[in-house]
């Protein structure tokens, strides 16, 4: 009888806690969003005066300018811990906020700084869907934006693929949507620019020889600017140098790459800017990188493949900066060489490029995102796109000319970009003397799959025991 007892209960422990060793509660069934998106929305041209319809009402600007940028990121982006998506097939599932429900639902999309002056242009061109109201949230750097979202403050951002992978690695966030460029394109490339006389110079001329020299970036982390260029010369230099941030500053005598995250960043070479790096620095983005060349502060200027031909003398985004002309440089081949500046580099870049991302959080409703997918694939923003010029900030990439759901889970669709993304930051890790990034990471938490350990080591402990109690009585 004892026997019985004993291995009943045994059976019993061992269908209770099952679920809990093998790591498959129940999830959420995937959002598939049948029937509503199928894919790319063509943004080129109509014929002008065709659109029709009840205009959408202006959208409410929200400014915050006294908010303190999170203390969670100090010196570096923060040890990753990256949530499960809520579209993929992770064994930690996500818990969505609740359905939102009433005449008051908004969606805010969160703009930094001078990208208000778009978002309130753009988002004036949707039509509501299903009652909800678009607002749009001003914040001072993308950290910021980052950290509304995490508190529900805010819904959306548009982020290059190196500021979207640190969104979903430490912010609990997700792709939705990628911009779409000419011929259909999801991809751009990474190029270094310099001046055309760097190039005549010398018969055969690389990156090497820009040792010493200086050098602008199109922001720090992002994938064009950092990221990319800073990965291919960790395999250039001969230096022991394990941190990224000193390796750079090592080989570059002054260095031009402001951040959006509190106490990161490299500004030795933005000029007159003493050295800090501040959040509304005028070499900020890519087309503060070109500026930092036109102006004569860099020797070298890291980018995305279009830069030059926007920003130069005949771009058709150029500003009261823009002094040279589109040949007075030439892109700067990584093996070596130098290129004419067309738009299509080839195999003249760092490699290619995911293209930007409109990211949510995890947790954002069904019906919310299918709203927001809607909208922005119906909406009517071919002139904007077309006609709308605002230098001075973006809320999508200027090449635009679509939009496209992005189907895959983040991590895949960013591919490459991450794997590069990821090993600059476990330098800055190392440098900090944080944990190691978890490499393998599908998108679930690595904090969460390792507290699990625990559990399972006492449920074994419990059951050999009871074996043994077993055996004993026999």
């Amino acid at each position: 009888m004892q026997i019985v007892s004993v291995l009943s209960f045994f059976l019993v422990l061992i269908s209770f806690v099952s679920p809990s060793i093998q790591g498959h509660a129940p999830v959420p069934a995937p959002d598939s969003g049948n029937g509503v998106w199928s894919g790319y929305v063509d943004f080129s041209p109509p014929a002008r005066g065709s659109s029709s319809g009840t205009p959408a009402p202006s959208p409410v600007s929200e400014v915050r300018g006294d908010e303190t940028p999170s203390e969670e990121i100090k010196g570096s982006p923060p040890t990753p811990t990256p949530a499960a998506e809520e579209d993929g097939h992770d064994d930690h599932p996500v818990v969505a906020r609740p359905e939102e429900t009433g005449p008051s639902e908004t969606v805010k999309w969160c703009a930094v700084r001078d990208e208000i002056n778009d978002c309130n242009h753009y988002l004036n061109l949707l039509k509501q869907i299903d009652g909800y109201t678009w607002k749009c949230v001003r914040r001072e750097t993308i950290e910021e934006c980052l950290e509304s979202i995490k508190k529900g403050e805010a819904d959306l951002i548009n982020l290059d693929a190196g500021m979207a992978y640190i969104a979903f690695l430490n912010y609990s966030m997700k792709a939705i949507a990628n911009e779409v460029y000419c011929n259909h394109a999801k991809i751009y490339d990474a190029v270094a620019i310099i001046n055309r006389k760097s190039c005549s110079k010398r018969e055969v001329i690389s990156l090497i020889d820009f040792k010493g020299q200086r050098s602008c970036h199109g922001s720090y982390s992002t994938a064009s600017g950092w990221n990319y260029p800073v990965n291919h010369l960790k395999e250039l230099d001969d230096s022991e140098e394990k941190d990224a941030d000193k390796m750079v500053s090592s080989f570059f005598s002054g260095v031009c790459a402001p951040s959006e995250f509190q106490g990161t960043g490299i500004c030795s070479g933005c000029g007159s800017e003493d050295g800090s790096c501040h959040t509304n620095s005028l070499y900020s983005g890519d087309s503060g990188a070109f500026r930092c060349l036109v102006e004569e502060l860099g020797d070298i200027a890291f980018v995305r493949d279009d830069t030059a031909l926007l920003y130069s003398m005949e771009g058709p985004q150029n500003q009261t900066w823009s002094t040279k002309s589109i040949r007075d440089f030439m892109y700067l081949c990584p093996q070596g060489g130098c290129r004419e500046i067309n738009g299509y580099p080839g195999s003249c870049s760092f490699g290619t490029v995911p293209a930007n991302v409109i990211m949510a959080s995890n947790s954002i409703s069904r019906k919310k995102k299918s709203v927001v997918l809607k909208t922005l694939l119906n909406g009517t923003w071919v002139d904007a796109l077309d006609t709308w010029k605002n230098g001075a900030g973006h809320l999508l990439s200027s090449s635009t000319q679509g939009l496209y759901v992005v189907k895959k889970l983040t991590r895949s669709y960013l591919g490459v970009s991450a794997t590069i993304s990821q090993s600059i930051q476990k330098s800055n890790l190392v440098r900090n003397g944080s944990a190691t990034i978890d490499s393998t990471s599908d998108g679930s938490s690595p904090s969460a799959r390792n507290a699990q350990h625990p559990s399972v080591v006492t449920v074994f402990s419990i059951i050999v025991g009871l074996i043994f109690q077993a055996f004993s009585i026999l």
